[in-house]
């Protein structure tokens, strides 16, 4: 039976998270990470996958972290990002980018300060303990929600990410889950992904072949990677739903 990846009080949630991240492989790879991809679940059975990414990043400092997830209300046309001050999470808040989501707003007319989508168990509320314990120091966030996931909205927002990481100590974090597949759909967004074929990807997305919740996301996080100088991209998990959830998605892109 799955479960619930957070738990009741802040010290039983740390210490829970810190037994993830020990047991997730050691990652190999040399350069600069610019982006990851973690399962969207709040789920105890795609935590793994999660802190498999998350290791990435263990024990490094970054200043700020674009988190990019789906909505999880109805769909609606436009990406927001939240108006808060702060994003609550059982580890303490997080203090949102003010100046940095201002900059992103005026990157681009279809983003908006606004608080629809936002405040889940899922997507971003899901990734950021993780992001807590692993991260050196305090970090502050810029969290997105895609109330759309057409091609126009995934060009443009992650036009618009490439250009206010630059020059910043900056992550980005999205999230997604594998909701269906057919045939070789697991194998095709492996092979496309990292080789950056992000045609593929939109073509195999918007197909039944493969049905991912917030693959616009992950579309936005090809390009702005790209933009920001990834030349290297790895499936680190990849698994098909099952009868009792989602299956999982968790990648890394890095500057070699």
């Amino acid at each position: 039976m799955s479960l619930d990846i957070y738990a009741s009080q802040p010290d039983e949630l740390r210490r829970q998270v810190e037994d993830l991240l020990r047991e997730a492989p050691s990652p190999d790879f040399e350069g600069d990470l610019i982006a990851l991809i973690v399962p969207d679940s709040n789920r105890l059975d795609s935590a793994a996958a999660a802190a498999a990414a998350v290791r990435y990043v263990e024990g490094q400092t970054f200043d700020v972290v674009m988190a990019v997830s789906a909505s999880h209300d109805e769909a609606f046309g436009r990406m927001t990002v939240s108006r808060r001050d702060t994003y609550p999470t059982p580890l303490g808040e997080v203090t949102i980018d003010d100046g940095l989501r201002n900059e992103l707003c005026d990157e681009d007319d279809d983003i908006f300060l606004d608080d629809r989508g936002h405040f889940h168990a899922e997507g971003v509320s899901a990734m950021l303990p993780l992001l807590q314990v692993a991260l050196k120091g305090a970090f502050r966030i810029v969290p997105i929600v895609m109330g759309d996931d057409n091609p126009a909205f995934c060009r443009e927002l992650g036009t618009a990410l490439g250009e206010v990481m630059y020059g910043k100590r900056a992550l980005l974090v999205a999230s997604a889950d594998v909701l269906g597949v057919e045939g070789e759909g697991l194998a095709r967004f492996k092979k496309a992904f990292e080789a950056f074929d992000t045609a593929e990807l939109l073509h195999l997305l918007g197909s039944e072949t493969l049905r991912v919740e917030g693959y616009g996301a992950v579309i936005v996080t090809a390009l702005a990677a790209r933009a920001r100088g990834a030349n290297q991209a790895r499936v680190i998990a990849l698994t098909a739903p099952t009868a009792d959830g989602p299956g999982a998605i968790a990648c890394a892109l890095w500057r070699g």
